[in-house]
């Protein structure tokens, strides 16, 4: 007979899908008493899935207010919403799960009986392993746990844990783990094989740790992309166009697909108990008809954005390679050709068929041109040129003799085929009135490549660099790297590069282990060293968060004198997107430009971070992590005021 002990589990449902109805069943399996759901106030009612559920009787629900598009916030915020309502009992077990993560146990029934056999554990972490569906291109609606998975191979990380913990004992949590101060003094705290954890309490360094890593008792299943239909469908379906996740957001969900995969029978254990509570929800008339209306839902919207939604192109350019490896469909029976027939098989929108042009100019693009296009086309008012190479593009655009402004592309652009798709910092370059060299990249290939180096060198050979009489190289991250190797183009320029990786020959840097597309390349050719190559500049501006290891260890490589290290602590890599959103990159840029630039004045620029949600996060999770709690309760209050205070000082 079960025991009736309490299992709280709750869970922040960014939107309801097909998948939330097994998900519910599942966990109900595995012992859980009560299911709570956090919902997003923005949505108005609570949603109707969510509504149906909780009037059968089978979930309670609460909307979550936040003020920000990203998720991560949103996670967080039920986390310590969950905290307050685990606090509120103290006979039985809390957990918290983000959504798509799903509680495994490999030895025992349910997480009550697990928790008997450990004999008095307060908090049991489990590692979280992520699973996918090797090339599964499209959606499904409805349950996912009896199809087949893979394990991905990947190494745990800092956020890779969520944990049991036994009800009453704190009122705090982040996703992974109680913090605080617990109501005893003394913690029995497990790992996911039932081990003590090294020092959880007071010290995060378990989360590198090889004992905080094993799974033989219990793990987190996350399934982020069972196909990659549904992570799109997920992606896209309430938030609007501009808070949407960006491609590079996503393309390590995908990409892992084409990471070492192991078969996982992981959910054999549960999956009649799941099934039973699965056909026991069905059996409410109300909840059947709220699912039978998602699945439709999602349904016709996965119609409606596969063939429009730019995020879903991208994504499905991306995995072009493995879909073409995929083992091979039936051919469909030949059809023969009719009017109608012709009419499917043309081209959608933005092509327009020309029937009196010549085959290869049949399709004309009837979108408009992108805005750099149209100030050096023909009827444009600008001089300049566009170059397209096999692997990349130069576009130059002439408006101030004095002063050039030479962009690089990240790897956040190399997949967009968008007819507007504009060069990096072209608003800001053309509302400026500078002259613009931009280089837009089509491969994640660190611009190795022999064709865009020959391109380069032969406009240095013609002098195009040197009548301006300033010339600043930019770009972030791949696009860093190639500001600090191609400024030896311009001697006497200037660079500014947010995260950049000085080189990733392995043999200069083997400790670079992010970026395996990029080490993969032709590391002989020139331009490869940004160490050796930046020397030339006349000052090299570097952005970095020297508490982000990988990206300081490229930092520390350079040693020329010209090199101004300008440190953003906590941005981690993105140190552009963490000063843009806190309203400097532009005087930042402003003052590079005209030699107006201190590092007085910048650091006083950077104090403006301590209005951002994601430094507040990043403060308070880095103060935890060093033991400090004690610091990290006083970091919302302290934010909080500081907000206040700016808020009373603009109005």
């Amino acid at each position: 007979m079960r025991s009736k002990t309490e299992f709280l589990v709750t869970t922040w449902v960014q939107h309801p899908t097909s998948t939330l109805l097994e998900w519910v069943a599942h966990h109900k399996a595995l012992g859980a008493t009560r299911v709570h759901l956090f919902y997003a106030q923005k949505q108005g009612a609570m949603p109707a899935f969510i509504a149906a559920l909780e009037n059968a009787g089978a979930v309670t629900a609460s909307p979550l207010v936040y003020d920000t598009l990203e998720n991560a916030e949103h996670i967080r915020n039920a986390a310590l919403r969950s905290a307050e309502l685990e606090a509120q009992d103290t006979k039985g077990f809390g957990l918290f799960l983000a959504q798509d993560e799903y509680l495994v146990l490999h030895k025992h029934d349910t997480v009550q009986d697990m928790m008997a056999a450990l004999k008095g554990a307060h908090v049991v972490t489990a590692p979280r392993v992520q699973l996918a569906m090797g090339k599964a291109r499209d959606h499904v609606a409805g349950p996912l746990l009896d199809r087949a998975y893979d394990r991905v191979v990947t190494p745990a990380g800092p956020k890779d844990w969520r944990s049991i913990v036994r009800l009453g004992l704190w009122s705090k949590r982040l996703p992974g783990y109680p913090t605080g101060t617990a109501t005893i003094k003394t913690v029995k705290w497990l790992n996911g094989a039932g081990g003590a954890m090294p020092k959880p309490w007071a010290n995060m360094t378990w989360q590198t740790h090889k004992d905080a890593t094993p799974e033989d008792l219990v793990s987190i299943a996350w399934i982020p992309a069972p196909s990659v239909e549904t992570l799109l469908l997920r992606a896209t379906y309430v938030i609007p166009a501009k808070g949407q996740p960006m491609f590079e957001d996503l393309t390590p969900i995908l990409d892992s697909r084409n990471g070492a995969l192991h078969p996982v029978a992981m959910f054999d254990r549960s999956a009649a108990a799941r099934a039973e509570n699965l056909e026991h929800l069905l059996s409410e008339d109300t909840i059947a008809t709220a699912d039978d209306i998602q699945r439709a839902d999602e349904a016709d919207r996965v119609g409606s954005l596969a063939n429009s939604h730019a995020l879903w192109g991208a994504a499905l350019d991306h995995l072009g390679d493995v879909f073409a490896t995929a083992e091979p469909e039936e051919p469909e029976p030949a059809v023969e050709k009719t009017a109608q027939t012709d009419a499917e098989d043309s081209p959608p929108a933005p092509y327009k068929e020309h029937s009196s042009a010549p085959d290869e100019f049949a399709r004309v693009v009837t979108d408009p041109p992108a805005a750099w296009f149209a100030e050096i086309y023909p009827g444009g008012d600008r001089q300049g040129f566009y170059k397209r190479l096999e692997g990349h593009a130069i576009v130059h655009i002439e408006r101030d003799p004095n002063t050039l402004i030479v962009s690089f592309d990240s790897i956040s652009n190399v997949h967009d085929l968008a007819y507007g798709r504009a060069p990096w910092a072209y608003k800001y370059v053309r509302d400026r009135g500078f002259s613009h060299l931009s280089v837009i990249a089509r491969r994640k290939d660190w611009y190795r490549d022999p064709q865009l180096h020959q391109e380069l060198q032969a406009l240095a050979d013609q002098g195009f660099f040197a009548k301006y009489k300033k010339v600043v190289m930019t770009g972030t991250s791949m696009g860093g790297f190639a500001a600090l190797v191609f400024s030896t183009l311009a001697p006497g320029c200037t660079v500014l590069a947010y995260s950049p990786q000085t080189t990733l020959d392995p043999a200069l840097v083997p400790w670079e282990e992010r970026f395996k597309v990029g080490q993969a390349q032709d590391w002989t050719l020139p331009f490869a060293d940004g160490n050796t190559g930046s020397v030339g500049a006349a000052k090299v501006y570097v952005m970095y968060d020297p508490f982000f290891t990988p990206d300081k260890r490229h930092i520390e490589r350079l040693k020329s004198a010209n090199i101004i290290p300008l440190k953003a602590w906590l941005a981690g890599h993105y140190t552009a997107v963490f000063v843009r959103r806190g309203n400097l990159i532009k005087a930042m840029f402003d003052m590079v430009i005209d030699d107006t630039f201190t590092l007085s004045g910048y650091y006083k620029m950077l104090r403006d971070r301590r209005r951002l949600m994601w430094y507040r996060n990043a403060l308070e999770e880095r103060a935890r992590a060093t033991g400090h709690n004690k610091l990290a309760d006083g970091i919302t209050r302290a934010f909080r005021r500081n907000r206040r205070k700016h808020a009373q000082e603009e109005s």
